[in-house]
């Protein structure tokens, strides 16, 4: 069984100020690591649960504003059901066809990205706060390779990171949903799993997680994510989630899948289906070897991630706000 917990936990000190930058020291270091890969450009390794760790950063040192949001019911907009996993990836696509966020490769821009997050609850466990709300604001360079955060003390540090392949990498012709699978299929088959990964997830969990972190976190043009969204239904287990909320209240419609130990929702709006953001639970109560023989059980139903994309812009520099 994987102790990633286990570990991570004895890797953390109580949270001090000390501790605070130690955490911060270890976001960083596992976004560093390049990894080899062939044909293509080597991917950034990547880590099980980034948004967790990013959580953890912005628990420590990131905030810019907490505080409760409560879910009105009168924002859930009076749409007709879809129908099935394939039709909501068609009215995805359609929206991100028509979408004025338009990205225009160009050498030194960053995309910039505000996100609602859902704070942990305890550091360094991982479920969140489903009753809090911080604040998380991180850079993102338009060739896919580099991210920019705050390091807490009003210093914008930059380090290599990616999910494995780039939206240039996929904007080669031709683009097209299947040649998305085929694309990130080979960068996950090439990117060794380690000891922080997850042994159990399925290659297509990981292509659809893959495709999560690139519609939130990277620099798309159109035609990229059209086909991600399209891809999306070829993924074998994805499936259609009614009524799925994002961390800023906002009602949507999710593409759903369910692995081994954990559930994750890739949300849409349920009015112009534009990407509003993510959530992820665990679907089975799991046991982690802590050090010195103790356990850890993380529940069925711990809710892991919760997320809302706020502003995603082009911005000329890391650290500029649009």
């Amino acid at each position: 069984m994987m102790d990633e917990f286990g570990r991570f936990l004895e890797a953390t000190p109580a949270i001090t100020g000390e501790a605070k930058e130690a955490a911060r020291a270890r976001l960083l270091q596992t976004i560093r690591e390049p990894v080899p890969m062939s044909p293509m450009p080597p991917p950034r390794r990547r880590r099980p649960r980034l948004a967790w760790r990013l959580a953890l950063a912005a628990s420590v040192a990131l905030a810019v504003g907490t505080g409760i949001i409560t879910v009105r019911g009168s924002e859930r907009p009076a749409t007709a059901p879809i129908a099935s996993v394939r039709e909501l990836g068609d009215k995805a696509a359609r929206s991100a066809e028509t979408d004025p966020y338009e990205i225009t490769p160009s050498p030194g821009r960053w995309l910039y990205v505000k996100q609602t997050i859902a704070p942990l609850r305890k550091e360094p466990e991982p479920e969140v706060d489903r009753d809090k709300r911080m604040t998380l604001e991180t850079w993102h360079s338009l060739d896919g390779k580099q991210l920019a955060l705050d390091n807490g003390r009003g210093k914008l540090v930059t380090e290599e990171y990616g999910p494995g392949i780039t939206g240039a990498n996929l904007a080669r012709t031709p683009v097209t949903p299947e040649e998305m699978i085929v694309r990130i299929g080979a960068s996950v088959d090439a990117t060794p799993v380690t000891e922080f990964d997850d042994a159990d997830a399925t290659r297509q969990e990981r292509i659809f997680r893959t495709i999560s972190q690139l519609l939130g976190e990277q620099p798309l043009v159109a035609d990229v994510r059209a086909a991600l969204f399209r891809a999306l239904p070829m993924i074998q287990g994805v499936s259609v989630k009614q009524g799925a909320i994002d961390a800023a209240g906002r009602h949507g419609v999710a593409f759903d899948y369910t692995g081994t130990w954990e559930r994750f929702e890739i949300i849409v709006s349920a009015q112009d289906y534009q990407f509003l953001g993510t959530y992820g639970e665990s679907v089975a109560d799991r046991t982690f070897n802590l050090p010195g023989g103790a356990t850890r059980t993380v529940k069925a139903g711990t809710p892991l991630v919760w997320s809302a994309r706020m502003t995603a812009k082009v911005v000329d520099k890391a650290g500029d706000q649009p």
